[in-house]
Parts: structure tokens; sequence; C-alpha cells
């Protein structure tokens, strides 16, 4: 008869595992496949939809808090209503639970940051590329 404990703590273990790898490996791929944007010394092509990008600027924040309150409470009833909701067992998956949505907030945050910087972003990237060409 195997032991039910061995393998609930290997499975802990387990849930340990993935709530690291896979947001270090979905980090790795993504660097690695957008490389190439990020060295090119080609001029950026001009953005197709304005009025669709001024229109993102604007809603972020709402799909920024509604993320972050959904996730909460999301996170909330899973302790609260489901049976050892708050256990150690179920740290890791609450725990995946929560950085995932996180990730997205920060990533929106990120982008709308850029977004609203354009103008400075892209004077510094012009100042860097005159200054490789003349050397």
């Amino acid at each position: 008869m195997p032991d039910a404990t061995a393998y609930g703590y290997a499975q802990r273990r387990s849930w340990i595992f993935f709530a690291w790898w896979y947001p270090a490996v979905l980090a790795s791929t993504g660097w690695a496949l957008t490389a190439w944007l990020r060295f090119t010394r080609r001029p950026p092509r001009p953005a197709s939809n304005l009025l669709r990008v001024e229109r993102g600027i604007r809603g972020t924040p709402v799909m920024v808090w509604t993320i972050l309150v959904a996730t909460t409470a999301a996170v909330a009833a899973l302790i609260l209503f489901t049976l050892n909701g708050a256990s150690p067992e179920n740290l890791p998956v609450l725990g995946l639970l929560v950085t995932v949505p996180l990730g997205s907030a920060a990533g929106l945050l990120h982008t709308r940051r850029l977004m609203c910087n354009n103008a400075g972003l892209h004077a510094r990237w012009l100042e860097r590329r005159s200054l490789t060409e003349h050397s």
C-alpha cells in the first residue's frame, strides 16, 4: 500500500516547482522570440491605428483594477469556500493563481507607460542611433 503522505509531499513539491518553472520558461522564451526587435537598428514603422492606441492608454487602468479585484475575489473565494482552502498544500496553487494576473497587470501598466512616454523614448532611441552611426 503506497503512503498517501509521501505522495502528498511529492505533489506539493511538484506544485512549487511548476509555480516558478512555468513563469521562468515563458519569460525566457518571450525574451528569445523578441530579441531581434530589441537589437535592431531599423527605424520603427508608424503605428497603424492611433485611435485604438489612445483608447488602450485610457482603458488600461480600468482593466488593471478589474484584474486585481477579480483575482482577489477568486482567491478569497477559494480560500474561504473550499475544503482546506488556506492549507499549505494549496498555497502553491493559490500563488500561481495570483502571479499570472499580477504579471498581466504589470505588463499592461508597463505598456501604458511606454505608450505615454513614446516621444521621449523615440528621441532617446534616435540619439543613441545617431551616436552609433557616427562612431
